[in-house]
Parts: C-alpha cells; sequence; structure tokens
C-alpha cells in the first residue's frame, strides 16, 4: 500500500499559526473576515489582493516547508509535487463575483482574482510560487477532500511522478444564507511529503497511509468499511486513537455506529462544511509526537468515507528515544 513520511507540518488557522494548537477553543472558535495578518504571513508583493483561501494556502505552506528544513527546495522542480484539496475555497469569491456582475457588471471584476473562479487555481498558484513543475492535482470530494489528496499523493509518489510533494487543504468560510455557512471550515493545512518505504528519515513525523471506502446511504453492510479498516490495521494492533469526523447523516451515524464495534479509543468531533477539520486533526497528531498510532476518518452524506492511519511509534523510538517511555 502506497505511504508518505511526513517531513513538516504547517498550518494558517484562525488564532494559531501552530499545528500543537490545531484543535484548541482558540482555533475552533469563529473569526471574522480578515483575521490573517497578510503582510506578517506573506511578506513581499501580490499577496494582499489574493482570494482569502489561496492566502491561508499560502500561509500554512511556508511554515511547513520552513519546518521540513529545505526538504521540497532540495529535489529540482520537475520532481516536486503539489495536491490541494477543498470544497468551498472560492464559494466567497464566487458569491462576490456575481454580486458585482449584477450590480455593476462583469468588467468590475478584479483581474487579479477573476481566474479563482476555477478552483484550480488555488494549486497552481502555490505550484507557481514554489516552482513546482512535476505535476498539481485539486481534489474536490465532499468533506473527504483532503484526505483523499494525501491518498492521490501518495500513489502519484508510489508511480515515481515525484521524489517531494506539498499536500494541502484550505477553505473559506461560506457565503451568510449558504447551508452549513454558521459552522463553515476556515484556514489551511500543508504537510511536506516524501514516499515512505526506506529507512524514515530522522526529521519525519510518522507515515500515514489512506484507504477509502463507499457506503451507499441507507445501507446496513460494513463490507467496505471494513476492507478499509483491514487494510490499515494488523491483528496484533493494540486498541488504536480513532478520531472520527462526522455529520448527523445516514451515513455519518452508520459510520459511528460502524466505529463504535471496532474496540478502538473513539472520539467524535462534529464536520463542519468543507474538507479542513479532519486535515486539522491529522496536522495536531503529527505534531503531538506522542507515539500513539491513530486513525481519522471521516465521510460525507453522499457516502464517501475516507480513513487515514498515521504510524507514529517507529518514528518515535527512533528519531525521539527520550520520549519512547512515556507511551
Amino acid at each position: 500500500m502506497s505511504a508518505l513520511d511526513i517531513l513538516g507540518v504547517g498550518v494558517c488557522l484562525p488564532g494559531t499559526d501552530k499545528p500543537t494548537e490545531a484543535l484548541s477553543p482558540a482555533v475552533t472558535g469563529t473569526l471574522g473576515p480578515g483575521w490573517l495578518d497578510v503582510a506578517a504571513a506573506l511578506p513581499g508583493r501580490g499577496y494582499k489582493r489574493l482570494p482569502s483561501a489561496c492566502q491561508y494556502l499560502l500561509a500554512a505552506t511556508g511554515n511547513a516547508l520552513a519546518d521540513a528544513d529545505g526538504a521540497l527546495s532540495a529535489v529540482p522542480a520537475e520532481r516536486r509535487g503539489v495536491v490541494v484539496g477543498t470544497d468551498n475555497a472560492g464559494m466567497a469569491l464566487l458569491d462576490e463575483q456575481d454580486r458585482t456582475i449584477i450590480t455593476q457588471g462583469a468588467g468590475a471584476i478584479a483581474p487579479l482574482t477573476a481566474p479563482y473562479f476555477a478552483m484550480s487555481l488555488f494549486a497552481s498558484r502555490l505550484a507557481t510560487e514554489h516552482r513546482v513543475n512535476g505535476f498539481t492535482l485539486t481534489v474536490n470530494s465532499p468533506r473527504t477532500a483532503a484526505l483523499d489528496a494525501l491518498g492521490a499523493g501518495a500513489r502519484a509518489l508510489a508511480a515515481d511522478r515525484a521524489d517531494v510533494l506539498v499536500v494541502g487543504a484550505t477553505e473559506e468560510s461560506l457565503p451568510a444564507g449558504e447551508p452549513g455557512a454558521d459552522g463553515s471550515d476556515t484556514g489551511a493545512v500543508a504537510l511536506v511529503c516524501a514516499r515512505a518505504g526506506g529507512p524514515p528519515p530522522a526529521s519525519s513525523y510518522g507515515t500515514v497511509r489512506v484507504r477509502d471506502a463507499f457506503l451507499a446511504p441507507g445501507s446496513r453492510s460494513g463490507r467496505a468499511l471494513e476492507n478499509a479498516w483491514r487494510a490499515l490495521t494488523d491483528d496484533g494492533d493494540r486498541p488504536l486513537q480513532v478520531d472520527a469526523i462526522v455529520d448527523d447523516s445516514p451515513v455519518g451515524e452508520a459510520v459511528t455506529a460502524w466505529l463504535g464495534n471496532r474496540g478502538a479509543d473513539l472520539t467524535l468531533s462534529p464536520a463542519g462544511a468543507g474538507a479542513l477539520t479532519p486535515m486539522r486533526h491529522l496536522a495536531a497528531a503529527l505534531a503531538a509526537r506522542d507515539g500513539h498510532d491513530r486513525i481519522v476518518v471521516t465521510a460525507a452524506a453522499e457516502g464517501h468515507v475516507t480513513f487515514a492511519r498515521l504510524d507514529a511509534s517507529a518514528h518515535l523510538s527512533l528519531n525521539h528515544p527520550q520520549q519512547n517511555g512515556s507511551r
């Protein structure tokens, strides 16, 4: 199974730029527009008028690359890749553009932001910023897009399309009046990744593997979930910590009930509109460096379910032996 070594973790979230605080109350609280100090987070020209979700993504990636200590710049541009997962990065911008066209005409749309009606532009802007010439992908599956981006990145590295990649997730709050606007995701997470398989790099946070499944709404069969779970777990596993980010849809309830029978240490968290929350949970688990293996799982009401397993214990014993006895 394809897997990723995580070399760097970066976040840009309301209230913090520290991955260890990604789930703190200050971050989960909702802050209004303009919470990011763009001049401080992205010094230089050409950033101020970018869409907010693009600013978040660039800032989170800058933090992750600094954390990865040159891992991306150490490889040629044609051996670098980018995969970005998002559901709502462009929704606020599209709403603004629609209102501008209605009230002032299309000629009043700012030229710098006009291309961002295409969701792929957020990943493309990141690729341009860091001279990524290997490949650039955007994943937009509801709720699971960020974890699916990790899976797509792992497959691309396994196919030798790149040596190092950035996997990111970015979201902007939905416009007022849209379903889910009151609890929509805002901010970005970025991970710098390399193909797993050899000796873990000294800077690695751990290894991540991803599997997905489809659970038809109303279905009582958990076979697809069982297959994905077995692909990520071993019979000898101690009870795993599982973070489930689910809603109250029939699919979310079915996944919750199924997980309750796994013998895992299960934590349930409400899912907001967007794909960022599962990635925030993964970033916080990576940054904790506590040696605990865990699974982050999320599900969409449409039936798509994605599991991401973090294998951290081997990396902790190799790179941080002073903590090894605390597990």
